[in-house]
């Protein structure tokens, strides 16, 4: 129980002043936290100019429909990379070690990054939404908004379970930034597209999909999508409490 201390408003809210210190302390972090807004204002100001210019060059109808998934799931990873960095640092300068004689515990301070780093990522989802899904339903709004933020925790906890140190976590920021093709998996033929089911992106495009394409349906995909985010989830977890100690 003494991990939920750290949801204790004032010390949640404090937790929140220091990281955002340690972000704009820090030029890369604070670059990358501030692109979290550009895609979607990208995809919105050029996506009449980028159809036409598909449909002429390549005979391509609404090519803008094939990148709104990845616009909303890139500034999760975005996101989820900072968080991920500040593990990162927070491991190499000793700091998580000082948290076993704090309440909350590192298992309490991991539970705060990942609920802060979600919330973000759903705000900026939401932000997103009208711009790059106009006329979308606020059910599906939601769904998205939930797998983009779930997307978003796994990218944090990805990079201090898989690197070392900040020297790899840099070195992994390709292979997070090209998980956000995974959606484009969504528009392959039914039913071999769900092989790429594995990847939890993928689900943020196979709701996207036009309501008369061949598929399993929106109830199971949500169900499926969730299942799939909160196994990874939790696996990751495990992994970075067992590397940190």
């Amino acid at each position: 129980m003494s991990m939920l201390v750290v949801f204790v408003p004032r010390r949640f809210f404090r937790l929140m002043v220091s990281d955002a210190k340690n972000i704009t302390r820090d030029p890369m972090l604070m670059t990358v936290s501030s692109l979290s807004i550009a895609p979607a204002i990208g995809y919105w100001l050029g996506k009449a100019a980028m159809d036409d210019a598909a449909l002429t060059a390549f005979g391509i109808a609404l090519f803008s429909a094939y990148l709104a998934p990845i616009v909303l799931v890139l500034p999760a990873l975005l996101i989820g990379w900072v968080t991920g960095f500040l593990m990162l640092e927070d491991r190499d300068d000793g700091a998580l070690l000082a948290l076993d004689v704090t309440p909350p515990g590192k298992a309490g301070f991991l539970a705060y990054r990942v609920t802060f780093t979600a919330g973000v990522t759903a705000v900026v989802t939401l932000f997103a939404a009208p711009l790059v899904i106009p006329g979308s339903g606020a059910g599906l709004v939601a769904v998205v908004a939930l797998f983009v933020a779930a997307d978003a925790v796994i990218a944090a906890l990805l990079l201090p379970v898989a690197a070392r140190n900040k020297v790899e976590g840099l070195a992994l920021t390709k292979l997070i930034n090209i998980a956000s093709l995974a959606p484009l998996a969504a528009f392959a033929p039914y039913p071999l597209r769900y092989i790429a089911g594995i990847l939890p992106p993928f689900w943020v495009g196979e709701m996207l999909l036009p309501l008369h394409s061949p598929g399993i349906g929106v109830p199971v995909a949500t169900a499926l999508g969730v299942a799939v985010h909160l196994a990874l989830i939790a696996l990751l977890f495990r992994l970075l409490r067992e590397k940190a100690g």
